[in-house]
């Protein structure tokens, strides 16, 4: 299967260089690192997990000890359009992709639209949330005012695709938490809290 960050089509990436994804998320990953508060319980919420690829790596970083990974496996999807792929076959990815957390109750898998489910979790009880749903203005503007709560002081929030091509996410963040304080290659922004 071609997917979004480890396999690329090049109609996908057509306006981005090749690898951005990997090395954004490497870039993301090491922020993270230098800025997250290294507590014996750490954790993170994902808005948007899609085929699971990020979950996997925000795993596999070992910074997180909970990761809730939210995504309806529903709706509209530019990328299943562009290739053909339907909600089923994105869900078999997922799991294969998170296979080796969830015995270990690492990743907890949401399956619901982010804005439905947002009350499960209490203010200030998360270290980091990363926003990759929808990337329309509203939803994106949504998403940010709805989590931004659940961050404890000091933590991060980021997301992905701050780019011109979706000018109503980089509007979104800078109308709800202002200019981020990185931008990294795959476009992916974060700023603390």
């Amino acid at each position: 299967m071609i997917t979004q960050r480890f396999n690329t089509n090049v109609e996908w990436r057509n306006y981005w260089p090749p690898n951005h994804y990997m090395f954004g998320m490497f870039q993301m990953l090491e922020y993270l690192e230098n800025y997250l508060p290294h507590e014996e319980h750490t954790e993170m919420i994902e808005i948007g997990c899609y085929m699971g690829e990020s979950t996997m790596m925000f795993a596999a970083s070992n910074m997180f000890n909970k990761i809730h990974a939210i995504e309806p496996f529903k709706g509209e999807e530019e990328f299943n359009k562009l290739f053909g792929y339907n909600w089923e076959m994105i869900k078999k990815e997922y799991l294969l992709n998170t296979r080796h957390w969830d015995n270990r109750n690492i990743i907890t898998l949401w399956e619901d639209y982010s804005y439905d489910i947002a009350d499960k979790f209490k203010d200030g009880s998360v270290d980091f949330i990363y926003v990759d749903g929808s990337h329309e203005y509203e939803d994106v503007k949504k998403d940010i005012e709805l989590y931004l709560p659940k961050i404890k002081q000091g933590g991060l929030i980021a997301g992905h695709d701050y780019m011109k091509h979706f000018q109503g996410c980089i509007d979104a963040v800078q109308e709800t938490v202002g200019e981020p304080d990185e931008i990294f290659r795959d476009y992916s922004w974060i700023k603390k809290i």
